[in-house]
């Protein structure tokens, strides 16, 4: 009975592991602005996040009443008002444990400015960001908008650039300056790519002013970034279609198209600006692996352990016997758990986006190790549980045969 008290104990710390490994943590991270009035600098409110709001313009980024008459997002808290030229930054969590690095997005690589660092981008990785925002103007010398940046100056030198504190950006979201209309550009002059580029919106033209969900998908490979962009989408479990996304418009001219293919990207840092005071407002930032995440209808994460042998769930009831973990009674039953009973029990979603070519989708690499979206736990964690629960079936069988 020791042993099998003992070996019982290592299959249900297998099953813990396994239900560990299946814990989703799409929603990256949030921030809803939940603070007294007064400035965000200094602010550290949210979740998955890397420290305060920092920035050199302390008055120009400050909380205020929540932004109203925007789609149902749930929203909770306050709102950040951008009343002057600068930039504030926040630094999204990618350490070991992090919501980021769990979900498999996180790569160590080489960035322009700041050395090797870790950052959101992973080849074969798709993440959405979403942006209410409020008031801004797109008139000529006006910008209005947020940046994503792969590291960023938040020392004093760099901080007191204002709006020219560009080093690491790689992409800037809304835009303004010179174009009017909602779009992006893949900012290469700042963070060391070639071949950037900006986008505005044509088919419908999304010009400036009232209060607006941004929602934008990035889908990661080991030399591109397919970026698409909506405004407006329902919020909910179900993303937005390809063909409802808005269609840009390359700044010089030329093809328009709705998913934008730009030189790979990583970032690890959103900083929203303005280069003076708009009536701009942003609320509700959030990062996720779906579009779910976004609108509050993710599905929910595991309910716990996982069934073994099909569904049998584990018994930790019987008195005197802290040994019995699984349902071994069956002599032809070895206790190896089917592969849908390894699978996270609300099943994983799909990060491909809807409408990409299978020729140039992001695929997750064979040599990682994990599990790709919508399949069991990786191999050799299933295997050492299943083994573990085989051996304690086994040697369950023998002792009953002994006492027979």
């Amino acid at each position: 009975m020791a042993n099998e008290k003992g070996w019982g104990a290592l299959a249900l710390a297998g099953t813990l592991a396994l239900g560990t490994a299946h814990a989703r943590a799409d929603l990256i991270a949030q921030e809803s602005f939940s603070y007294a009035t007064g400035t965000v600098n200094g602010q550290s409110g949210g979740t998955g996040w890397s420290g305060a709001w920092i920035t050199g313009q302390t008055a120009a980024f400050s909380a205020g009443p929540a932004i109203s008459g925007g789609p149902p997002l749930g929203a909770t808290g306050g709102a950040m008002q951008v009343t002057g030229s600068g930039r504030v930054f926040r630094v999204i969590d990618t350490g070991p444990g992090s919501a980021a690095a769990i979900a498999g997005l996180v790569q160590s690589h080489a960035s322009a400015f700041y050395g090797t660092r870790s950052g959101l981008g992973a080849p074969g990785t798709t993440v959405w960001v979403g942006v209410l925002v409020s008031g801004g103007t797109g008139n000529p010398g006006d910008e209005t908008q947020y940046h994503l940046y792969d590291g960023a100056g938040t020392d004093a030198t760099h901080l007191a650039l204002g709006d020219n504190n560009k080093d690491g950006e790689v992409v800037a979201l809304l835009r303004g300056g010179n174009e009017q209309h909602w779009g992006f550009e893949r900012t290469c002059s700042h963070s060391g790519c070639s071949g950037g580029g900006g986008y505005f919106a044509t088919a419908p033209s999304v010009a400036f002013g009232g209060t607006h969900w941004s929602v934008t998908r990035f889908v990661f490979s080991a030399t591109t970034t397919e970026i698409t962009m909506w405004r407006d989408p329902t919020p909910g479990s179900t993303a937005p279609s390809d063909a409802s996304a808005l269609t840009l418009t390359p700044f010089g001219g030329g093809t328009a198209a709705q998913r934008i293919v730009v030189p790979a990207m990583f970032f690890d840092t959103i900083a929203p600006n303005a280069s003076g005071n708009f009536g701009f407002v942003v609320d509700e930032i959030r990062i996720g692996t779906t579009f779910a995440d976004l609108g509050g209808g993710a599905p929910p994460p595991d309910a716990g352990v996982p069934p073994v042998d099909g569904g049998t769930p584990v018994d930790a009831a019987t008195p005197g016997d802290a040994g019995t973990i699984v349902d071994a009674g069956t002599p032809s039953d070895s206790g190896t758990p089917s592969d849908a009973s390894m699978r996270d029990a609300g099943g994983l979603a799909d990060a491909s986006p809807s409408g990409v070519d299978a020729s140039t989708a992001p695929t997750t690499p064979a040599s990682c190790g994990c599990a790709a979206p919508g399949t069991s736990a990786p191999a050799p964690l299933a295997g050492t549980f299943a083994a573990a629960v085989a051996l304690l079936a086994l040697r369950r069988r023998r002792a009953r045969l002994g006492r027979s």
